[in-house]
């Protein structure tokens, strides 16, 4: 059931990373990146849906102004909703701000309202607030979406941009560098042009050149870079050999994780090289006992070699700590029930 509208004023300590942005201001007066939040961090809202107590704790926000009559709105929502599901539980609080009183425009059904995991909100104050941040920004851009940390805005843009996933997913560890992000945009622009003309050499340079900057906060380049060169080299075990030496660079496990997950799980990668995901997730071990646990067991479990699995995870959750092993537990009772439905590998 919806919620009671409910009028409210409070702090939005925003916590976020940054995106591909639109232009860059040349007006030094313009609200831009590395700022300090707006005058008053205070955002007068009227909350439709959502829980202002978490919007409090969070460590994460994604302020996103919208207007009514969008003609998006559904498909806005649909992205801002997916965001929240994905990285709410590590501390993103996505909040979408609409400029004029939505109960009065019946912007939304009841139904619609229900199904938000977002915090949707109207601007109480929407003349002042709508200047504080939108007009002030001078980015020609409706929806605009703010992304800050540390009470500092570290991105403006477009909230359906595709790359803002990628970036969310650095704001909410901590790990976003609008800096390094600037140094890197011009030799991603290159990668990509040259991989549109075939010129998959230059492309690769390109994108190497990128990794060398920091190979851990660039993972998803390497990511990208490893899906390219699936699709475009004929010779599997030169792309093997290039994962392996190059998330052994990255030396963090969280990015190590995150080549294997996406080894095993990314849709876009037809071909599954199950064997290198293998070798980074024992290269994991000794670095984080659970998490290269639980990567080995899920590759196993890729592999439908159940016995494996378990047992794998079951090291994983007994060495868990203790917010770790719901989801360690949980993890292991799936395979137990998969291995029910799918037969057993033979040893």
């Amino acid at each position: 059931m919806v919620k009671k509208y409910i009028s409210i004023s409070f702090i939005v300590c925003l916590c976020l990373c940054t995106f591909t942005v639109a232009s860059a201001r040349a007006d030094d007066d313009n609200l831009k990146i590395g700022d300090a939040l707006p005058t008053s961090t205070d955002v007068f809202l009227q909350i439709e849906t959502g829980h202002v107590k978490s919007t409090l704790q969070t460590t994460c926000v994604l302020l996103v102004f919208f207007e009514t009559g969008y003609d998006k709105k559904s498909t806005l929502i649909t992205t801002l909703n997916a965001l929240q599901k994905n990285l709410g539980a590590k501390g993103l609080q996505v909040i979408a701000v609409c400029k004029d009183d939505i109960k009065k425009n019946k912007e939304f059904t009841k139904a619609e309202l229900a199904s938000m995991v977002i915090t949707l909100a109207t601007a109480v104050d929407a003349d002042e607030g709508w200047r504080k941040w939108v007009e002030d920004s001078k980015m020609e851009i409706m929806p605009l979406a703010f992304i800050c940390s540390q009470s500092k805005i570290l991105g403006i843009g477009s909230p359906l941009d595709d790359s803002l996933s990628s970036v969310l997913r650095k704001a909410v560890a901590g790990k976003y560098d609008p800096q390094l992000i600037k140094k890197a945009q011009p030799m991603l622009d290159a990668a990509r042009k040259s991989l549109q003309v075939g010129n998959m050499q230059e492309a690769y340079k390109h994108f190497d050149q990128v990794i060398e900057l920091d190979p851990a906060f660039f993972v998803d380049i390497v990511l990208e870079r490893y899906k390219v060169s699936l699709k475009n080299e004929s010779d599997p075990k030169v792309v093997s050999e290039w994962i392996q030496l190059t998330a052994k660079k990255c030396g963090s496990v969280t990015a190590q994780n995150e080549i294997v997950g996406a080894i095993v799980n990314d849709p876009e990668i037809q071909k599954r090289d199950l064997e290198s995901a293998l070798i980074i997730a024992d290269s994991m071990i000794s670095k984080s006992a659970t998490l290269g646990l639980q990567s080995k067991a899920m590759i196993y479990a890729a592999k439908k070699d159940w016995t494996q699995a378990i047992d794998v995870q079951t090291d994983a959750w007994m060495g868990a700590s203790i917010a770790d092993k719901p989801m360690a537990k949980q993890r292991l009772e799936e395979y137990r029930e998969a291995s029910k439905r799918t037969p057993v590998k033979s040893p």
